[in-house]
C-alpha cells in the first residue's frame, strides 16, 4: 500500500484500530512529540527566538490531530468493544499530554 492510500486509509478509520493506537499514535507519534519538545526545549535553552521554540513544539500538532480522529474514526467501526471506548478516551488523553510536553 503506497502512502497516500495508507494515510487515506488512516483517515477514513479503515485501519485496524490496535495498530493505530498502538504503532501509529502511541509509538511513532510521541517518539515525534518527544523529539519535537526536545528540539523547542534545546532553542530556548540556547536563548533562541521564542517564535523558533514555540514552532519546534507545535509542528507536530497537525499529526497529532490526524491521529486522534483516526483513532476516533477506527473505533467506530469496531463500536460496542471495549476497546474502542478506551482507545477514544485513551487517544484524547494522549493529545493533551502531548501538547502539555
Amino acid at each position: 500500500m503506497s502512502n497516500p492510500s495508507r494515510i487515506a486509509s488512516l483517515w477514513r478509520g479503515e485501519e485496524p484500530l490496535a495498530r493505530v493506537f498502538w504503532e501509529y499514535m502511541i509509538g511513532w507519534a510521541t517518539v515525534l512529540n518527544l523529539i519535537a519538545t526536545g528540539a523547542a526545549l534545546a532553542v530556548f535553552a540556547k536563548d533562541g527566538p521564542l517564535w523558533l521554540g514555540l514552532l519546534l513544539h507545535f509542528a507536530v500538532v497537525p499529526l497529532n490531530i490526524f491521529l486522534v480522529v483516526s483513532v476516533w474514526r477506527a473505533a467506530a467501526r469496531e463500536s460496542g468493544s471495549i476497546f474502542a471506548n478506551t482507545a477514544r478516551i485513551g487517544s484524547a488523553v494522549w493529545f493533551v499530554i502531548m501538547i502539555a510536553i
